[in-house]
């Protein structure tokens, strides 16, 4: 899409990289534009390539297809020129303005013109402040322009008088900062005594809030002392009510556990005793039989059998053996052969 603005500044074009738009190689950069200016025409501009810029080439203003940021786009074939000619090219860029009173006014540094049909619209022109360096741009309608010439333009006192403003100048600009400096510097002075008396109203403020703070933190802390040393009295009261009752509790439990053990003493007592009966008298029925017959059995049934005088030796033994479980399978020989021994007549355990 080509990007063709309506007006713009001639210096805006200076110094652009050159593209042909069809194989985008390089051609250059924009040199100057040439005019025509008792028309206050653009015509075109001149194009500077090779060596310290020695080529020179000219395109016409209708050659003319994109114009970007960082160059421009040109279409079809353009006219080798040298620099003996783009020399004699004519401009005004640089000329004084007189007013037609004598007056000087300024000077031309740039013009706006009309992309499409180069017409120039607007020169620019600084005045003649600081030595014309830094001064106010201001704008010269074409048509304001009496006559031109090789190093001047001249126009009417009243012109000079009405042209509009486009740029302030250093001189204005320091001027209107001064004047911003000072506002400032009074609105800073003036906030700067609010903010002294808020910060004297806040120091009073905040005194008196410190003060109350204080007042507040030490009821506080009277309070809480108070509370403390209430908890505590309870906590001790508590703490001897609770050792008392554990002291009597214990008291209780050792009279019962002495009450039991005494109680229990006294049981394993009659037990022993009753135990050493029952071991003496089964230690004296051991080694003495006959106390056990006397005690356990009745009164014996007379005595049918013969004495001891009438028993032989060896049947007596025979009788002792059997009593005391040492009696032999077999019956004994000896006392057989002597006297037959009638069973039923002898007790038998």
């Amino acid at each position: 899409m080509t990007t063709r603005p309506e007006v713009i500044k001639q210096s805006e074009l200076l110094n652009q990289l050159v593209l042909d738009r069809n194989s985008l190689e390089e051609l250059g950069r924009v040199e100057v534009l040439w005019m025509h200016p008792p028309k206050h025409q653009v015509l075109g501009f001149v194009c500077k390539s090779g060596f310290l810029g020695a080529k020179k080439t000219a395109f016409k203003l209708a050659q003319l297809s994109t114009l970007g940021t960082n160059g421009v786009l040109t279409q079809g074939q353009p006219e080798e020129t040298d620099a003996d000619k783009v020399r004699k090219l004519e401009s005004v860029i640089g000329h004084e303005i007189w007013s037609d009173a004598g007056n000087k006014i300024g000077r031309i540094t740039d013009y706006l013109f009309n992309l499409k049909t180069g017409a120039i619209t607007q020169y620019l022109f600084i005045s003649s402040g600081w030595g014309g360096i830094a001064g106010d741009v201001y704008q010269l309608p074409p048509t304001q322009i009496l006559s031109v010439g090789s190093k001047r333009v001249l126009v009417s006192e009243t012109t000079a008088h009405k042209c509009a403003l486009y740029r302030e100048g250093i001189k204005q600009r320091l001027t209107k900062a001064g004047d911003v400096l000072k506002e400032d510097y009074v609105q800073a002075t003036q906030e700067w005594r609010s903010l002294t008396q808020r910060a004297q109203s806040a120091t009073g403020g905040a005194k008196e809030r410190l003060q109350t703070l204080a007042e507040q933190a030490k009821e506080r802390a009277h309070f809480l002392s108070q509370q403390a040393k209430e908890r505590a009295q309870t906590f001790s009261e508590q703490i001897k009510a609770e050792s008392q009752t554990i002291a009597q509790q214990a008291k209780e439990k050792s009279q019962t556990l002495a009450e039991q053990l005494k109680e229990r003493t006294q049981t394993l007592g009659k037990q022993v005793e009753e135990g050493i009966q029952t071991l003496t008298v089964q230690a004296e029925e051991i080694f003495d039989p006959d106390v056990k017959h006397a005690s356990s059995s009745s009164p014996p049934a007379p005595d049918t059998t013969p004495s001891d005088s009438t028993i032989p030796s060896n049947e007596a033994k025979a009788v002792d053996s059997d009593y005391w479980g040492d009696r032999s399978d077999e019956p004994d020989q000896s006392a057989q052969s002597d006297q037959p021994i009638d069973d039923d007549d002898e007790p038998w355990i």
